[in-house]
C-alpha cells in the first residue's frame, strides 16, 4: 500500500516538491526511497538536523523500523538562538530610553550588545551540543575524559574520536592509547 512521505524546508527546495507516494512500511524505508531515488540526497541531509514524524509521534533513532500506516514526515530543525537577539535590542532600546545613570547605562548596553552578537553568531554558526544525554557530562571537557579508569591511569583514555598528538623533535607529553587489550590466562600451579 502507499503511503505519504511528506518533507519541508530546504530537504523540499532540493528534492523539487514536498510529496512523496511510495510503497513503504517504515521510516528508515522512506530514507531508502529517498536515498535511491535522488542523487545527492545522502550529503545533503548529513548537513542537517531532521526531527521525522510518524502522524503525531516523533520518531527517535530506535524506532526508525517501526511499522506504520500513517504518513511519514520530515521535517528540518530550526536551530539557533533568536531570543536573545531580540533581548539585547530590548534592553540596548531600555537603555538609550530608560536609564539616565551614565555608568549603569554603560553596563546595560554592553550587556545587549553581548546579547545580540552572541545571538548573530549562534544563528551564523552554531555550535552541537557535546554533552551526553545520560550522564550530562560534556564528552569534550578533560574531566570527563579522564573518567575512564579501565586500565588504571588518568592518561588512559579509552574513547574513540580522541584526536592523537604529533609531535616532532624533543617534546613531553602525555599519552593517548591507540589500541589495548587485556588477555585471562588460566595459570596453573601450586597454590
Amino acid at each position: 500500500m502507499l503511503k505519504k512521505i511528506t518533507v519541508y524546508g530546504k530537504l523540499r527546495k532540493f528534492l523539487g516538491k514536498s510529496e512523496f507516494f511510495a510503497d513503504i512500511n517504515s521510516p528508515r524505508e522512506a530514507f531508502s526511497f529517498l536515498y535511491c531515488n535522488f542523487k545527492g540526497i545522502e550529503q545533503h541531509m548529513a548537513e542537517q538536523l531532521y526531527v521525522i514524524k510518524v502522524g503525531a509521534k516523533v520518531i527517535t533513532s530506535d524506532l526508525l523500523n517501526i511499522q506504520t500506516s500513517q504518513e511519514i514526515k520530515i521535517i528540518p530543525v530550526v536551530y539557533g538562538d533568536f531570543f536573545t537577539i531580540v533581548l539585547g535590542l530590548g534592553l540596548k532600546y531600555g537603555a538609550k530610553k530608560f536609564i539616565t545613570n551614565t555608568i549603569i547605562k554603560t553596563v546595560v548596553s554592553t550587556v545587549a550588545t553581548s546579547l545580540i552578537l552572541k545571538g548573530a553568531s549562534d544563528l551564523i554558526a552554531p555550535q552541537q551540543d557535546t554533552r551526553n544525554p545520560i550522564s550530562g557530562q560534556d564528552s569534550l571537557d578533560p574531566s570527563a575524559l579522564a573518567s575512564n579508569y579501565s586500565f588504571t591511569g588518568l592518561t588512559n583514555i579509552s574513547n574513540s574520536g580522541v584526536p592523537l598528538n604529533i609531535a616532532y623533535g624533543e617534546i613531553l607529553v602525555g599519552s593517548i592509547v591507540v589500541s589495548n587489550g587485556v588477555d585471562t590466562i588460566q595459570v596453573e600451579g601450586a597454590n
